[in-house]
């Protein structure tokens, strides 16, 4: 991968793109409820989560950011193609921008199946729910080893076999002696030495590795359809989703410190390339 020097990014761009941007602050509701449950180690059920999931804070950050990053766009010139994870913070965020979309004119292309009973109910089925953007964790307890100590929450450890506490606690000492404060930058700093003891996790360059590259294949085939669809106006593909398949790009070919929350990076594709753009810097992925 190659990097490039820093470059000014215009504040209106004129191409089909990919525009990925980092759901809003959460509460993590979803995942609180498991840990605390009589099943802490159960997996995620994107068919079974704690609505509404975002802060009042990410309500209002998502508005602010919707409204700044519509001001960047024309809507004589632009269409939008909104596109999420499955876990509800994304869709709740992709929705606050979908609302606000709606009022300042922009066409929204419905997808013809939104494939999330979510996604139907707030959004009128005009999100759709992508695999490539979603975590889909198997394993949220171990996970929550990635979060600061005092975010993790409650944690029933009741139900927890003694062996796989005593681990969990091994693993947290790693964490706690250099913790980076969030957990996208502890899954980049401590993923590795994790895995060590919970070999079933996945690190921050081996979701690179699989899902990030399924992102840039996404990118590729939705700007491709953008294109042979012979639509009059440029399509901006806006894709809600996460950190955790973001920070080896960040970190080493960025030289970035993690994604903020409504933080966008801006994705071309040129060619067999991508192009991305994330504050002011631009790289070949």
């Amino acid at each position: 991968m190659e990097k490039v020097p820093k470059i000014n990014i215009s504040q209106k761009d004129t191409n089909d793109s990919v525009e990925f941007i980092r759901h809003s602050k959460s509460s993590y509701k979803t995942y609180g409820d498991i840990l605390k449950s009589e099943n802490p180690k159960a997996e995620f059920d994107k068919e079974n989560q704690s609505t509404p999931d975002l802060t009042g804070a990410g309500i209002e950050m998502a508005k602010q950011e919707a409204e700044s990053f519509f001001g960047k766009l024309n809507p004589d010139t632009d269409s939008l193609f909104i596109a999420s994870s499955n876990e509800a913070r994304a869709i709740e965020t992709a929705n606050i921008y979908r609302t606000i979309a709606h009022t300042k004119g922009f066409m929204i292309l419905k997808p013809e199946h939104a494939r999330s009973g979510l996604s139907e109910e707030l959004a009128e089925g005009e999100i759709r729910v992508i695999d490539s953007l979603s975590i889909n964790s198997k394993y949220l307890l171990i996970e929550s080893l990635f979060n600061s100590p005092a975010k993790r929450g409650d944690i029933n450890w009741g139900a927890v076999e003694p062996e796989f506490k005593a681990k969990y606690d091994e693993a947290s000492k790693i964490i706690e002696a250099d913790d980076q404060g969030s957990y996208g930058g502890n899954l980049a700093k401590h993923g590795e030495k994790i895995k060590v003891i919970f070999p079933e996790i996945e690190t921050a360059e081996e979701l690179f590795n699989e899902q990030f590259q399924n992102l840039k294949r996404l990118a590729k085939f939705g700007v491709k359809k953008a294109q042979e669809s012979g639509h009059e106006k440029n399509i901006k593909i806006l894709a809600f989703g996460h950190e955790n398949y973001l920070m080896h790009v960040i970190q080493d070919i960025f030289q970035e410190e993690g994604i903020n929350n409504c933080e966008t990076m801006h994705i071309e594709v040129e060619g067999e390339n991508i192009v991305a753009n994330f504050r002011g810097k631009e790289a070949n992925l």
